[in-house]
């Protein structure tokens, strides 16, 4: 069976994280919680610089 995963794209623009050395944050977390209720595996990376955060998360959906 293929794997399936959620992606999800983001810019924010935050107003009191500040990151004067631009900065890459890579980030991982094995029971990041899906919207049907159950617990996956989720990474992403995000790039932080100023007051912006441009990052991209993806996750595993739940297998049936």
């Amino acid at each position: 069976m293929k794997k399936k995963y959620c992606k999800d794209f983001f810019i924010y623009k935050k107003r009191h994280h500040w990151f004067l050395i631009p900065t890459i944050v890579f980030f991982y977390n094995k029971t990041e919680f899906l919207e049907t209720g159950v617990y996956t595996p989720s990474w992403g990376l995000t790039i932080r610089w100023l007051t912006y955060m441009i990052g991209v998360q993806i996750q595993e959906t739940y297998k049936q």
